[in-house]
């Protein structure tokens, strides 16, 4: 840890750069965490461990979280990577799963929270070998959003983010009753479809070794699906991602926050999901099927037992996550702009 790197009123800057003092923060970390409500789930301090397990096998990266305290109280925690290049200065870049995943920085919640944000930003501003910051993956509703437009930082790619709200449903049926004649007419003939094959059922797997199994399937079938359409895989086949994913869902499944809900026949699995949940929302993070079965839209079907499910347990949202897409439309979501930004630090160019 390097302390006293800057003292901003009452404010106390550290910056955590030896991943053996990090562990110590687990407990106040997980605290300040629960200030991002529902996206907790993707803050907390067993989540941010398992990403710089993927950072630290890359050349040149170094752990360089930024912790502000107010006496003894930890109030803003920013989790970045430090990137060493040939003139001996650095990219800032966040410590995240390098997936597409909602990042920001942690930060209390009351009448600190602007001068905390501006603490953290006289930090940046003030260390030279910093060239600049490039943070991807920012919710336009993100704490560190407002501080980023404000300072000029640059967009350098902007996508959306989709969300269902299902506060209105009691019930299952009262979902279904809010979808089109057309769209319950589907649903129950592609069921029977299913059927004719064999027994079909929705499964929630949430054991260690079935989901090291389903986990396993999804990533497979997702690399098949992201070469077909893209014509490379991408993040989903980069080393360390399945492994990453499978290390935090098992974690997470033990305190009730991931699970996998597959969609089988003939106990086979057809479709399934990666799902994590936090406060009332259910978040799809991996979505595959079974290209065979695309006639029978499994990967749909199972949406909709997902959000049926959700309604009947009282959960508020289905966050569809990161990406545009029309088939996230049809379900009649509600979208948040997320962008990639790159500020450029000082003199820097």
């Amino acid at each position: 840890m390097t302390p006293g790197l800057s003292r901003n009123d009452y404010f106390r800057v550290e910056v955590i750069d030896r991943p053996a003092e990090f562990p110590r923060l687990a407990i106040e970390w997980d605290e300040l965490a629960k200030g991002a409500a529902d996206l907790a789930v993707f803050r907390s301090h067993a989540w941010v461990s398992r990403c710089w397990q993927r950072h630290q096998t890359m050349h040149g990266r170094s752990m360089h979280i930024v912790v502000i305290r107010d006496g003894g109280e930890l109030v803003l925690a920013a989790p970045f990577v430090r990137i060493a290049d040939w003139y001996g200065t650095a990219t800032l870049v966040w410590l995240d799963s390098m997936t597409p995943l909602y990042n920001d920085i942690l930060v209390v919640h009351d009448q600190r929270s602007d001068a905390l944000k501006q603490a953290l930003l006289r930090y940046i501003q003030r260390q030279w070998s910093i060239r600049a910051l490039k943070l991807n993956c920012v919710r336009e509703d993100a704490e560190i959003a407002p501080l980023l437009n404000k300072v000029g930082a640059t967009r350098t790619w902007e996508t959306a983010a989709s969300a269902l709200d299902i506060s209105s449903f009691a019930s299952r049926d009262d979902f279904l009753a809010s979808q089109s004649s057309k769209a319950r007419y589907n649903l129950r003939r592609y069921i029977r479809q299913m059927e004719r094959e064999g027994p079909v059922r929705f499964r929630e797997i949430a054991s260690a070794s079935e989901l090291e199994t389903s986990v396993r399937w999804i990533f497979a079938h997702k690399r098949k699906w992201v070469e077909a359409r893209f014509g490379a895989a991408n993040w989903i086949a980069a080393p360390g991602a399945e492994e990453m994913f499978l290390d935090v869902s098992t974690f997470e499944s033990s305190r009730g926050r991931a699970s996998v809900m597959a969609l089988e026949t003939k106990q086979e699995i057809i479709a399934a999901v990666l799902l994590f949940r936090c406060g009332g929302t259910v978040f799809l993070s991996k979505l595959a099927y079974d290209p065979g079965w695309r006639k029978v839209s499994p990967g749909w079907v199972l949406l909709m037992h997902i959000i049926g499910e959700a309604c009947a347990t009282g959960m508020r949202s289905v966050d569809f996550m990161i990406g545009r897409d029309a088939w996230k439309d049809r379900f009649g979501v509600q979208s948040v702009a997320v962008s990639n930004y790159r500020l450029r630090n000082g003199f820097w160019p």
